[in-house]
Parts: structure tokens; C-alpha cells; sequence
């Protein structure tokens, strides 16, 4: 496994970066203590800022161009219509606690997270992190996957879920990729015509992975939150790669005008107060290239 050197920050003064996505030549994230979708032209450093009525997860946008976040405390997916926000799914009825990360297929159909517990009631002492990091943790609960249709309608497609983190699809091999924070793993999913899920695989990461994001070589990108990095791991589970950044790594994608710039989403502190506080929490990049092996 090879260790990269120092990353360039393009983007910085936030509460907490997350969610990063390439999209049209801008990068896209989410800043959810500060509850913003924010887009970046890096070629002018122009500045997009989108409020949002809570806290905002993930991001993506349906086939025909339009925007929906995941708002985690209402549980709610919300869609982009003529500058205003209206209700694209609600699933508060039937998730008790948050919603996390989604992604968006190319028929328009949204795989959402839910976390299933609060995570940082079981993240207070350095033998949590432990415990969590060697996949030793033992859930309080299990949390699912759901599937939206492109009409708003949803499903259960997934149970057994150890906090359904960082989402991604490989559409050239029909894979669905979830990282299970507390289960120090990514999960491997095939998607069905349906958009059902089957013939899930476990890849175990001796880490706790958070945000994840999709290379061009068909590689992952898995956040290390603890370790200070983000690593590049195999369709197969392979760890092949170890990105250092400053601060906690909380979420990575790649992209950029010619899709190998790795983006990386770091933070100080997972305390809310602090982050508000701060205002630390930045845009690390650096430049990928292709696998040693894969």
C-alpha cells in the first residue's frame, strides 16, 4: 500500500464539510451544522449557496437535472423545483431516527441510509474507537437501506445494516456499495431490474469507513475518519492506497476537468458546538492516478 504526500485545500471556513459530489464542472457539498448545499467553480472560485430547512445529507440529482438532499433529522428527501424545496419522499413514519447518505441510479431511483441509533452516544471514549475501528462494536440496533422511486414511493431493500454511511453506484458493473461505519466494512450489493438489492458481500476494512466515492478505475475511495485518510479499496475489497489529510476525513469523491482529482472532506472535531465554533472544516484535494493493481 502506497502513502501520498501533502494536499492542496480549495475550499475552507465551514462548520462541517460532507457529502462531496462532481457535477457539471462544480464541486458540490454540504455543510449540515450550517444547513447549505454549497457549489464551487474551481476554475473562478465562484461560490453557490443553497439553504436548506435543516440538516442536510446527501446530495444528488434525478435524470432530468433537478437536486434532492436528504434532510436527516426530518427524514425527509427533498427535490429542487423553480428555486424553492418541496417534499420528494417522506419516510418519517417508518425511520424512528435519521436518514444519512444517498445516490441517485440513472432511472432516477434514490438509495438512502438510515443510521439506525445516534452514533455519538457509543463514540465517547478512545475504547469505542477502538472498538469500532477493529469491527468489534456491537450495534445497538441495525439499521436498512431504501429505495425511492422516481415518484417518491419507497421500499425496504436492505435490513442488517451496521449505520448505513457513504453510498455509491458503479452503473458499469450494476453494484450498489454501502460503508457499514460500525461494522469496519463496505457491503457489496448487485441491483436487480427492480432496483432490489441481492447478493450482498461484506468487505471487511479494519477501519471505520464513512463518506465513500467512485473512481474511474472502478475503485472506492473510503473515508477513514480516525486514521486521517481516506484509502482506495478494490470492487473485491482490496486496500491499495493511503491518502493522509490534516484533520478527521469524513468523506471523499472524485472528479475535476479530467476526473482524477480526489476531494476530501475534513473537520477538527465531530462535536457540534466546536464545529460551530471554529469554522474549520475545509476541501482537501490531490491528484489519483491509475492503481497499482486491481
Amino acid at each position: 500500500m502506497t502513502t501520498a504526500s501533502s494536499n492542496t485545500t480549495v475550499a475552507s471556513g465551514f462548520a462541517f464539510t460532507e457529502c462531496p459530489r462532481w457535477k457539471d464542472g462544480h464541486l458540490w457539498f454540504v455543510d449540515m451544522h450550517l444547513e447549505q448545499i454549497i457549489s464551487i467553480d474551481l476554475e473562478t472560485d465562484n461560490l453557490t449557496v443553497i439553504e436548506v430547512p435543516g440538516s442536510p445529507g446527501g446530495i444528488g440529482w434525478l435524470p432530468d437535472g433537478r437536486l434532492v438532499v436528504v434532510m436527516m433529522e426530518q427524514r425527509q428527501i427533498l427535490r429542487r423545483e423553480d428555486d424553492n424545496w418541496v417534499v420528494h419522499a417522506d419516510l418519517s413514519a417508518d425511520v424512528p431516527t435519521t436518514l444519512n447518505d444517498l445516490v441517485v441510479d440513472q432511472a432516477g431511483r434514490c438509495y438512502v441510509g438510515e443510521t439506525g441509533f445516534d452514533p455519538h452516544d457509543y463514540l465517547s471514549t478512545p475504547d469505542d474507537i477502538e472498538h469500532v475501528t477493529v469491527g468489534k462494536f456491537e450495534c445497538p440496533s441495525l439499521s436498512r437501506i431504501f429505495m425511492l422511486e422516481p415518484e417518491g414511493d419507497y421500499r425496504v431493500v436492505c435490513e442488517g445494516v451496521a449505520f448505513g454511511n457513504g453510498i455509491v453506484i458503479d452503473a458499469r458493473t450494476q453494484h450498489l456499495f454501502i460503508a457499514e461505519s460500525f461494522g469496519a466494512r463496505l457491503s457489496r450489493f448487485d441491483i436487480d431490474h427492480d432496483g432490489s438489492l441481492s447478493n450482498r458481500v461484506q468487505l471487511p476494512l479494519g477501519f471505520a469507513p464513512d463518506g465513500i466515492g467512485l473512481d474511474d478505475w472502478g475503485c472506492i475511495w473510503v473515508s477513514d475518519v480516525f486514521g486521517h485518510a481516506a484509502q482506495r479499496v478494490t470492487a473485491a475489497g482490496e486496500l491499495l492506497e493511503r491518502i493522509p489529510t490534516r484533520q478527521l476525513c469524513l468523506a471523499c469523491a472524485v472528479g475535476g476537468p479530467s476526473g482524477n482529482d480526489l476531494f476530501l472532506c475534513s473537520s477538527p472535531t465531530l462535536d457540534r458546538e466546536q464545529c460551530l465554533e471554529k469554522l474549520e472544516s475545509h476541501i482537501e484535494t490531490t491528484t489519483i492516478g491509475p492503481p497499482a493493481s486491481v
